[in-house]
C-alpha cells in the first residue's frame, strides 16, 4: 500500500473493528498498517472480506498474520485466473490483433516474456504449458509488489506492429480481454492507446477485413 491508500485503508479497519465490535486504536492502527503495507489496498479489503466470510475463521477477530494468509492464498488465485485470461485471449485472439487486460500486471509479465506476438506463435501445447508455468511464477512473485504498479506495456499484434513501418496507415483498435471497464483503465495509462472493441467481436471483425479467396 502507499500513502494515498491510508485513507481507504483507515476506512475498511474502521468498518471490520465496528463489526467485531473492538476498539480502534492509534497504535492498533499502526500496527496492522505497518504489517500489511507490503501488499496492494485491493489484497487487503479482500483478505479481510475473505477472513470476515469465513465459516469457521470468521468467527474470531482476524490478526495481521491472518490478512497475511488470506493475501497470499489469494495471489494463488489471482495467477491462475490471469493465466485463463490470457490463454482465452491467445487462443480466441492471436498474433494479429493488438490485446489490453483488466489486470496490467499481465502486461507487465508478457513483455517479460518476449511480448504478445512470440507468445501466440509458440510451437505446440507443451511449449504453451512451459509458459504457462513460467506466468503464473512471475504473476505471484510480482503481485502486490512496486512493480505490479508499473505503468502496463502495449501488446501489439501483427497487423499494427506493420502498420506502424507504413506511413499514413491506421492501426487497429486492441481488443478488451476481462472486465470491459478495468481494460478501459488500463487502456488509457499504454503509450499509445486506441479505441477498443469486445473480444467477442474480434474474430468477425478480422475475418471481414480479409480479401475473397479464389474459388477452387
Amino acid at each position: 500500500m502507499q500513502q494515498h491508500d491510508l485513507e481507504k485503508f483507515s476506512q475498511i479497519m474502521t468498518t471490520v473493528f465496528a463489526y467485531y465490535e473492538k476498539d480502534l486504536t492509534e497504535m492498533t492502527f499502526e500496527l496492522y498498517w505497518n504489517g500489511l503495507k507490503n501488499y496492494s489496498i485491493e489484497q487487503v479489503q479482500q483478505a479481510f472480506n475473505a477472513h470476515m466470510q469465513h465459516p469457521e475463521e470468521g468467527k474470531w477477530w482476524p490478526k495481521i498474520s491472518d490478512i497475511i494468509k488470506h493475501c497470499k492464498g489469494g495471489s494463488q488465485d489471482r495467477a491462475l485466473n490471469a493465466w485463463n485470461l490470457v490463454e482465452n485471449a491467445i487462443r480466441r485472439v492471436g498474433a494479429y490483433q493488438d490485446v489490453v487486460f483488466s489486470d496490467p500486471l499481465i502486461h507487465h509479465i508478457i513483455h517479460r516474456m518476449g511480448g504478445w506476438i512470440a507468445l501466440c506463435n509458440l510451437p505446440d501445447e507443451k511449449s504453451l504449458t512451459f509458459k504457462a508455468n513460467e506466468f503464473k511464477n512471475a504473476y505471484r512473485a510480482l503481485y502486490g509488489t512496486p512493480a505490479a504498479q508499473h505503468l502496463p506495456e502495449a501488446l501489439t499484434g501483427i497487423v499494427n506492429q506493420q502498420n506502424a513501418k507504413i506511413k499514413g496507415a491506421r492501426l487497429q483498435p486492441p481488443v478488451y480481454i476481462g472486465d470491459a471497464e478495468q481494460a478501459r483503465q488500463v487502456a488509457r495509462h499504454l503509450k499509445t492507446p486506441q479505441a477498443p472493441i469486445e473480444v467477442a467481436k474480434a474474430s468477425s471483425k478480422w475475418l471481414s477485413q480479409q480479401p475473397p479467396s479464389d474459388p477452387a
